[in-house]
């Protein structure tokens, strides 16, 4: 075969390792997936300049230095303090705290060194750093991430024989940093979450102390170890653990405030009770009453919460891939995130009663109901194309792999800055929290594929495994669906060469592997 040289495709297919068509000014393939064609590189003119001097007699000493130091390796200080203000800072707040990087900072800063949090933290920070700067590859060949691993694990065993230190908020929170170290290595390497981690989180629960100094601080990481179990318990369709179910029926009160995440993760104990047929009475009724909390959740939530609608040319720019022309916005991922797991409960529900249905219409020996099956599929479809017209929020126009370049990238376009609402005439008790438009971007850029891409697999998930449900939606739907979660695996690196990325079963498989990496992660 004859080399014709390097590919002339667009950019974006480029950026998606895929093969482009060539067609000119925008590829069809761009087109047919909703994505932006980023056009075609012109060819570089290049000028060479006289560096000979450079390349003189080396000394042999600093040879040995240059093999002795592996190149590009993340200092730990800059990992951390990039993780910690992009992950734990940017966009974050106690009125939505879910109780893990809400107070990751303020406790991290009170550790020694060599403490088993400070790590734990290192530990996961390098990792992610290593990914922004070296891809797929950042989570797997990177070695002081390992280091910082073992020696948290060794810190974590010291704490837990110290009753000093096994109750304290500080050796919860190594606990759980080490498990979404663990989640976030399983993600990438497309296999099952350990789960070791997470089991031990739930055992110190039982050991926590009340009315001690910080209180407070243990009250909110405990919430995180129940949110995280919850969420664990209806992806895999089983029970809660009994600790985690004696701590949530417990009337005892709680130094933590009650906001609006708290009282979702009760309700979603419901829910996974209900999945795990482990609730009593009748289930349809049973999915009819915690649907009803879920309603009631929805109009409870403060104002500032509720999305924004923005349609295409009037709110955010034209290149951002947008949901049959409109997306909404929120003040922050956090919050947005909050808002799909809500929709997945809710969405849950309708896939049980769907079941129910056919089930009771079925020993009857009649055909399901056509009027309740109508109705539940317009519901199951609001609620899937509210989720969809999240996605603009969290991706803009970004359709190639993630790098650090792009929190400057003037090219990056998202329909979530201050202005946007503004240009929406918005009241001001729905304009983004305080949050300086520049930290607004940065988080979007730093969270937003992570916060959509469970949510995406799920949907995926539940479009391969329940046909029924599937048959009730738009057709156009389910493929919008694949092409958007494809992208995000291309933000993050995750997109395995092996595979054609285009096919449909490629995909459903794809958000299979992510959903057992994603087992002790929180959302949907």
């Amino acid at each position: 075969m004859v080399n014709r040289g390097r590919s002339g495709g667009c950019v974006t297919c480029k950026g998606r390792r895929v093969k482009c068509d060539e067609e000119k000014p925008h590829c069809r393939r761009c087109r047919r997936h909703g994505l932006s064609c980023g056009g075609y590189k012109t060819k570089l003119k290049l000028r060479f300049r006289e560096q000979n001097h450079k390349f003189g007699p080396v000394d042999v000493g600093c040879r040995a230095l240059a093999r002795a130091v592996p190149p590009s390796l993340p200092a730990p200080d800059t990992a951390v303090a990039f993780y910690l203000r992009h992950y734990a800072g940017y966009g974050r707040s106690i009125d939505s705290a879910r109780g893990f990087f809400e107070v990751l900072v303020p406790v991290y800063r009170s550790q020694e060194n060599d403490s088993a949090l400070s790590h734990a933290v290192s530990a996961l920070a390098s990792l992610v750093w290593s990914i922004w700067r070296h891809g797929s590859h950042g989570a797997t060949d990177c070695r002081p991430p390992r280091q910082s691993y073992a020696q948290a694990v060794a810190g974590l065993r010291r704490a837990i024989a110290d009753r000093n230190q096994v109750n304290m908020p500080a050796t919860l929170l190594a606990v759980l940093a080490l498990q979404l170290y663990e989640n976030v290595a399983a993600i990438y390497g497309l296999r099952l979450a350990a789960r070791t981690h997470h089991d031990g989180a739930i055992s110190l629960l039982s050991l926590a102390e009340p009315g001690r100094a910080n209180a407070m601080v243990g009250a909110y990481v405990q919430k995180f170890v129940l949110h995280i179990e919850v969420s664990s318990a209806m992806r895999r369709k089983r029970p809660i653990q009994s600790t985690v179910s004696l701590c949530l029926r417990s009337k005892a009160p709680t130094a933590a405030p009650y906001n609006p995440s708290v009282a979702l993760d009760d309700i979603g104990a419901s829910i996974a009770d209900l999945q795990a047929a482990h609730a009593g009475g009748d289930p349809k009724a049973e999915a009819k009453r915690i649907d009803d909390q879920l309603l009631a959740w929805a109009r409870s939530v403060p104002l500032h919460w509720r999305p924004i609608r923005l349609t295409s040319g009037h709110g955010f720019d034209s290149s951002i891939p947008s949901y049959m022309g409109s997306c909404d916005i929120y003040p922050s991922c956090q919050i947005a995130n909050i808002w799909n797991l809500w929709r997945l409960q809710r969405l849950v529900l309708v896939k049980l009663t769907l079941g129910l249905h056919d089930n009771a219409s079925r020993s009857l020996g009649g055909m399901p109901g056509e009027i309740e099956h109508v109705a539940l599929g317009e519901v199951a479809q609001e609620l899937i194309d509210s989720v969809c017209r999240s996605v603009p929020f969290y991706l803009g126009n970004r359709c190639v792999p993630s790098n650090m370049a792009d929190f400057t990238d003037a090219t990056i376009f998202l329909p979530s800055c201050p202005s946007a609402a503004q240009n929406n005439n918005a009241d001001d008790v729905h304009r983004h929290l305080d949050m300086p438009s520049d930290e607004h971007r940065r988080h979007i850029i730093a969270q937003g594929p992570w916060h959509i891409m469970s949510p995406l697999s799920r949907l995926l998930t539940l479009f391969s495994e329940d046909a029924r449900t599937a048959s009730l939606l738009r057709p156009a739907t389910c493929q919008w669906v694949r092409a958007q979660f494809l992208r995000v695996l291309t933000l993050l690196h995750i997109s395995p060469m092996a595979y054609d990325i285009d096919s449909d079963a490629t995909a459903d498989f794809l958000a299979r592997q992510v959903r057992k990496g994603a087992m002790f992660m929180s959302g949907p």
